[in-house]
This record gives C-alpha cells, sequence and structure tokens, in this order.
C-alpha cells in the first residue's frame, strides 16, 4: 500500500497530520515478560502458533498452541501463555501484521506490542474520539476505524499518524484492505460501503445497502468482496458492484471468514459463526450451505483461520479457530469439517479461558517461521552437501580459467 500520488507525494500527507501523534512508548521491562505465566514461561518461544483474545474484562490473553505428537492422529494442546491488563476499556478489536499485536478499546487507544520480543510497544491515541472498532494491517502499514466515523491510517516502522480518511456518516464497523493494497473498503452504521483509495488517500466512491453493513471482506483474487449483516452475507463482484451470491440464515451472523479449499474441493468458501451456536459453511459461489455443526455452548463470537504443520508432515493443517462469548477456543480441521462434520474428528484441541471473549487474532510462532528450522536433518544435510559441491565446482572453473590464461 502506497500512500502516494503523482500530485500528492507521501511527504504531503504526512504534513497534513492534524494533530500531533501522542505516542507512549514505555520503557523499562516488559509487561509481556512479567505477566508471563511462570510454569509456561520456558515454552514461551516454541509455540507452533499462538492464539490472543481480547475480552470485555479489558484483557488480552495470549494461548501457546503445541502440536501433541504422542497421539496417532495429530493434536493441539493450548495452554495459556500471558494475561495482560491491556486497556481500561472493553477491548473491541485485536489485529496482528507482521511481529506487532495492536489492540483497540473504548477507551479510544490502540495498544501496541511486539510478540516477537514480547516486548510492550507503546500506545497510540489523540487521533480518534470514539471507540476503536476494527484494526487492519497492510505491509508498512495499519488501519484504525473508529465510533467517530473515521479511519486512521499509521506508518509502522515509527508509528507517525499519516491520515484521516473522512466520509461516513455514522460509526465504521469495519474496513478491508484490498489484496493489492491500493484501495479498502470500509462500511458503517450509515448503511453505506465506501472504496477509499489507499493512493491518494481520498474517498473513490460510495454505494447504498439496504442496511446496516457489519463486516466487510475480500476474497483471495480481490475480484469480490462479502458484506455480513444481521442475518445475511452478500458477495459482490467488483466490476460492477453488483451481488453475485446471497446467502441468508435465520440465526444472526456474529462473524465471517474467507476460506479457499486447496485439498480436496479447490472452492471459495464462507465460514459463519452464528447466535445458535452453530459454525456453518456456504459455498461462496452459489450460497449453497456446505455443512454445519454446533461448537460451543453460547454464541460463536469471533473465529479466525491460520494453517499450521504438524511434526513428521509435510502438509500444513488449515485450522479454524473459534471462541464463544462464554470464552471457550476451539480448534477444528476444516478439511475434515468439509469431508464429515463430526466433532471426534474435527476438533484438534480446545481451552477455557473463563473470560468473555470479544475478538481473536493468531499467528505462527516465530521460531517455526524460519527457513531453517523447518528443515528436518536429512533436508539439511543434502543443503550442505550441494552447497558443498556448488563450492567445488566454482574452485575447479577457477583453476582452469587460470591455467587458460598461462
Amino acid at each position: 500500500m502506497a500512500i502516494m500520488s503523482k500530485k500528492r507525494s507521501g511527504t504531503d500527507l504526512e504534513a497534513e497530520a492534524e494533530k500531533p501523534i501522542k505516542k507512549q512508548v514505555l520503557e523499562g521491562g516488559s509487561a509481556l515478560d512479567s505477566i508471563l505465566l511462570p510454569n509456561k514461561a520456558h515454552s514461551a518461544d516454541d509455540e507452533d502458533f499462538r492464539i490472543v483474545t481480547g475480552t470485555y474484562e479489558r484483557i488480552l490473553y495470549g494461548i501457546n498452541a503445541h502440536w501433541n505428537t504422542k497421539e496417532s492422529t495429530p493434536k493441539l494442546r493450548l495452554e495459556p501463555i500471558f494475561i495482560v491488563p491491556a486497556h481500561t476499556g472493553c477491548i473491541r478489536t485485536v489485529n496482528i501484521g507482521g511481529q506487532f499485536l495492536a489492540s483497540g478499546s473504548t477507551d479510544e487507544v490502540i495498544r501496541l506490542y511486539d510478540v516477537k520480543k514480547r516486548k510492550e510497544y507503546g500506545s497510540l491515541g489523540g487521533q480518534h474520539q470514539g471507540d476503536i472498532t476494527d484494526i487492519q494491517f497492510y505491509g508498512k502499514y495499519m488501519l484504525s476505524a473508529s465510533d467517530d466515523k473515521t479511519i486512521c491510517i499509521w506508518r509502522k516502522n515509527d508509528w507517525e499518524y499519516l491520515k484521516t480518511l473522512k466520509g461516513h456518516k455514522g460509526r465504521v464497523n469495519s474496513v478491508a484492505i484490498h489484496p493489492s493494497g491500493k484501495i479498502a473498503l470500509s462500511v458503517s452504521t450509515d448503511k453505506t460501503v465506501i472504496v477509499w483509495n489507499l493512493m491518494t488517500a481520498r474517498k473513490a466512491s460510495m454505494n447504498k445497502l439496504h442496511q446496516e453493513g457489519l463486516n466487510v471482506l475480500w476474497n483471495k483474487n480481490g475480484d469480490k468482496y462479502a458484506i455480513m449483516f444481521d442475518r445475511q452475507i452478500k458477495i459482490y463482484n467488483v466490476a460492477d458492484a453488483e451481488v453475485a451470491t446471497s446467502i441468508s440464515h435465520r440465526s444472526r451472523f456474529l462473524c465471517m471468514r474467507y476460506y479457499i479449499s486447496t485439498k480436496t474441493t479447490n472452492k471459495e468458501y464462507i465460514i459463519s459463526g452464528h447466535e445458535d451456536k452453530t459454525i456453518r459453511i456456504w459455498d461462496a459461489s452459489t450460497g449453497d450451505l456446505v455443512t454445519e455443526f454446533i461448537g460451543h455452548k453460547l454464541r460463536v463470537k469471533t473465529i479466525t483461520l491460520i494453517e499450521s504443520t504438524p511434526p513428521h508432515q509435510q502438509d500444513p493443517v488449515s485450522i479454524l479457530i473459534s471462541v464463544s462469548s462464554d470464552g471457550v477456543i476451539k480448534c477444528w480441521d476444516i478439511e475434515e469439517a468439509l469431508k464429515t462434520p463430526k466433532e471426534k474428528d474435527m476438533l484438534l484441541g480446545e481451552y477455557n479461558t473463563k473470560s468473555r471473549v470479544t475478538c481473536c487474532a493468531a499467528h505462527i510462532g516465530f521460531a517455526k517461521k524460519s527457513e531453517e528450522s523447518s528443515l528436518t536433518l536429512p533436508q539439511k544435510a543434502s543443503a550442505s552437501k550441494q552447497q558443498e559441491e556448488q563450492e567445488e565446482s566454482t574452485k575447479e572453473k577457477k583453476k582452469k580459467h587460470a591455467y587458460k590464461k598461462k
């Protein structure tokens, strides 16, 4: 996402910052270190992936997920790693971009954490005059939406405030950045969807909706986008902004995610969480219900997706993380759900935070991201041997070249 144009450079936008950023970089010991649970501290860096939830109780809850290799079928062991009293108000949104975790709250402040270094980074405030409702990352930038009808653009490398996007007449419920990073969509209580040109940081167009949009998402290819309403999801074509697919259910939609099955059907799906405790998977091209299963004892408040590879396996597992309003986290094998929705086959692991969860995010463990750590011993030996052979070949060529000169 490049915040610039031919007429207006990135420096012009920075100069337009209406207020100086109120950035509080905390010094001293790390809050995440100080609140690490003592008996789990040793495992802080070897998680396969980590789930972070925000709660009504103003707490960020960190859960480490480890593949249990002792069982014949890979299952997940979930254990708490940190509990952070992050805000003075209810946490409305949490997201992860690179090594940074950002949370937004009713206290109008965005809190920042470096999840790689397990360090509290500081806070961003002063730009929004209302609850922080959504946070989205793209490359070097972060977008934050608010009750104050605006969206703010921030630069990640120094957390400088760049620009405020104004155009809605009500609370901004959700923001989605196009896969290209050039445009973004936002939905609001004013029953409109706005297309933002992120190259110029200006409003490109506005379309009226039949009701309030609660959530908006782009599909992977960026040729369609989905808007979630109270009891309906509509999928639109980008080319003409017309409805391509419509999904409806009598139980309220509370959350949704796009998913592409690359292992079995190679189709695009919408996964939704509902008021009636049920998770449903829909065919995004037809709107047909593919499968459904009751995953929780209370409503499914939030969901997210992640891929993780169990030890001694080559292919990653596509994992759906669902959290109910009573704080129960469950991890599901999505491909198994598409084959046969039996809980014993689908459920990979669960944990009860015993808190009222409002939002969640997940990231792969940073130790697992290293290419070196992903190699098996035979692969390492093979790579080392190939390197030695290449070096030996280069030496021989140099000797021949020197001999010809003589």
